[in-house]
């Protein structure tokens, strides 16, 4: 065989794992297990792997993949914002490194007179380890995130290991940024369009009209005097307040696993979905969906104390429950879509919802939704549905 069709050998076999290998965005963790296990097999030394990086989230500000060898498995571990003020971070070898002042830090843990300029170092120290590096990981559009590495070998990594971990992690920011971007346009669209949402649109549900049929208990809430009170106060008192309310009707709402879909000015639409992937059976999805109800009737409480030693006034709100399929799809125009639920049941259901006001409830259940829980509910009659021909008997409890 000529040299001209002889296949090309990488120096290294891991800096070639790590800048072809496949990668697995739906598993970020099994791939950094996988890169510090190519490394292990190619003698180094390592005790403890950590990764670090920035992440574009509104609850979110950095996400760290940490391998230990007495764990094995790779801990994953998501920092909410404030991260970067935290003396946590600032005080760590991470920030010079993320801030692009040094290219490396390296503490010999052994020597006498090295220097425990960071509080990590004498917690690595009491463990037994050695030596520390942290390297940077330059990401295409100017992010840096970083990586560390420890050892508990005695004289720690030598002078030839050290420029080839460089070389591995120059190869291996390929992939981590691939992970990153991925890791941030799922938590960027889960957060703006809901866990369930999000998923099958970055799965590829994306064009207009497409969508399925789906069994819900669908919950749309409403917030009282919203207009007097968006005239009476300043815009930014009106939005940390539609905030606080978001947080008590729509945080129930997700704290029992529903599905919140749309703000719509200051009502919430959101839903229970009956399927394999959320809630397996109508009774469960009910029973989750009363649950959020009684949830979010404490949070409203709480709130409202705290608004009282302010001298403000209460808030309430209306909540409307219904059961019954709905399509849940991509609806719009070409440029602009949005994925909703839409079909009789989910109109039924925000007419439901308005109905709290002259009934004076604060929350009305629909009886087909009654058929699935034994609460103690209490009869409010039957009811036209406004703007349809449809009659209800209605429900609270």
């Amino acid at each position: 065989m000529s040299n001209d069709t002889a296949p090309y050998k990488w120096p290294d076999p891991v800096v070639e794992w790590a800048a072809t290998s496949i990668i697995d965005v739906n598993a970020p963790s099994e791939w950094v297990q996988k890169l510090v296990e190519q490394m292990l097999q190619a003698s180094l030394p390592l005790e403890r792997v950590r990764i670090l990086h920035q992440i574009l989230h509104p609850q979110l500000s950095g996400i760290s993949y940490c391998w230990t060898r007495t764990s094995a498995d790779v801990v994953v571990n998501k920092a909410t914002q404030g991260l970067l003020e935290r003396d946590s971070y600032l005080l760590s070898p991470f920030h010079p490194v993320c801030n692009g002042e040094t290219t490396l830090i390296h503490r010999h843990l052994e020597h006498i007179n090295e220097p425990l300029d960071f509080p990590i170092l004498s917690e690595l120290k009491a463990q037994g380890m050695t030596d520390y590096l942290v390297l940077p990981l330059n990401f295409s559009e100017g992010e840096i995130g970083a990586i560390s590495l420890a050892t508990n070998r005695t004289n720690g990594f030598k002078e030839h290991e050290i420029k080839r971990i460089q070389q591995i992690v120059r190869a291996a920011t390929r992939g981590l940024e691939i992970l990153i971007r991925h890791e941030t346009a799922l938590s960027l669209i889960c957060a703006y369009l809901g866990n369930t949402t999000g998923k099958r649109v970055l799965s590829g549900m994306v064009q207009r009209g497409e969508g399925e049929t789906i069994d819900a208990v669908i919950w749309f809430s409403d917030l009282r005097k919203s207009t007097k009170l968006s005239e009476e106060l300043p815009a930014d008192e009106y939005l940390a307040l539609l905030n606080q309310y978001f947080d008590c009707l729509a945080g129930a709402v997700l704290n029992q696993g529903g599905e919140v879909l749309r703000f719509i000015g200051d009502a919430v639409l959101a839903i229970f979905p009956v399927d394999k992937q959320n809630f397996t059976s109508w009774e469960t999805a009910a029973k989750n969906a009363l649950i959020a109800v009684k949830d979010a009737e404490l949070r409203i409480a709480v709130l409202n104390e705290i608004r009282a030693k302010d001298n403000l006034p209460p808030i309430s709100y209306g909540i409307g429950l219904h059961s019954g399929p709905v399509h849940y799809g991509n609806i719009g125009t070409s440029g602009r879509v949005e994925f909703t639920v839409v079909g009789k049941a989910a109109n039924e259901a925000a007419k439901i919802e308005s109905l709290c006001k002259p009934l004076n409830q604060k929350v009305i259940v629909s009886e087909p939704l009654t058929q699935y829980h034994q609460g103690a509910w209490i009869n409010l009659g039957k009811h036209q549905i406004p703007g349809t021909n449809t009659e209800l008997s209605l429900f609270t409890y």
